[in-house]
């Protein structure tokens, strides 16, 4: 699948601020499964951007603003193609043991506990009675999913970007991101190296997908011998083509879309405004 994307967030704040320091990470993944044509970021106030990439390989473009200004817009234009990661087969065979033994310095950070994800004796537990008697390591984090999806509610402005795992294990709503931390916090008590990704979500005119009106979180967990493959908790569904993939981490502090700060009044930020277009161009 081609698609555009166009993605708007603007901040109004109260009084003027400056000394604005902002990462932005909203630059579409190239790799295997997905191709990018064309990217564009654009901020206002103008400042000149630069990038690097981060411990997880993300793309990261930053940029400050010292003088004072009344608001902050950042647009991103891209176009990418994308393929089903799964058009040939869903990558089982392979059993809990090889968990011990394949493992290399890129995939233990996604073993352990982190800032929004816990690898509590309750977790453990739930993760126990999830796995049954499975023996393979993927069809394990699809039943992972699968129990996500039907026992806990989606339940839009419940949580927040900030809203650790254990509340939402406890409340039993949440939305996209919520959703993504309890379902690798279950997979990293098993033992499976599980990590967060962010990105967009293509919901087409016979789709009925959660989470694509903004940006969306799914998880990725890591198969001894065949690589990371992407898992929709949120949507109870395999992450193919109609997911589009910008940044992983550990959790949402590692994967952030815009994360920034800046010096003025308390509550300076009176409004934070989104507009979220994810259009499909190949018929």
């Amino acid at each position: 699948m081609r698609f555009r994307v166009f993605h708007r967030t603007r901040y109004v704040y109260r009084a003027p601020v400056r000394d604005s320091y902002n990462e932005l990470r909203l630059r579409p993944v190239t790799d295997d499964k997905s191709r990018l044509e064309f990217f564009l970021l654009n901020v206002n106030p103008p400042a000149r951007l630069r990038h690097f990439r981060d411990n997880w390989l993300n793309y990261v473009h930053y940029f400050d603003i010292p003088e004072p200004h009344g608001d902050l817009t950042i647009e991103a234009q891209s176009t990418i193609n994308t393929t089903n990661p799964y058009a040939d087969s869903r990558p089982t065979g392979v059993g809990f043991p090889a968990l011990k033994t394949d493992l290399d310095d890129m995939v233990v950070p996604f073993l352990g506990g982190s800032r929004y994800v816990d690898i509590s004796p309750e977790v453990w537990r739930l993760g126990i009675d999830i796995r049954d008697d499975r023996e393979d390591v993927f069809e394990t984090a699809e039943a992972v999913m699968h129990h996500i999806f039907e026992h806990w509610t989606y339940a839009p402005n419940t949580t927040s970007v900030t809203t650790h795992m254990n509340e939402v294990l406890n409340s039993k709503n949440g939305v996209c991101q919520d959703f993504a931390h309890l379902m690798i916090g279950i997979c990293r008590s098993l033992g499976i190296p599980a990590r967060y990704v962010s990105g967009y979500l293509y919901n087409g005119p016979d789709s009925h997908l959660r989470g694509a009106q903004a940006s969306h979180a799914w998880v990725e967990v890591h198969v001894p011998g065949k690589g990371w493959y992407g898992l929709d908790p949120t949507n109870d569904t395999l992450a193919d083509e109609r997911h589009i993939k910008i940044a992983t981490g550990r959790d949402y502090n590692d994967a952030a879309p815009i994360t920034g700060h800046f010096d003025g009044p308390p509550g300076a930020t009176t409004a934070l405004q989104v507009e979220l277009e994810v259009r499909r161009t190949d018929g």
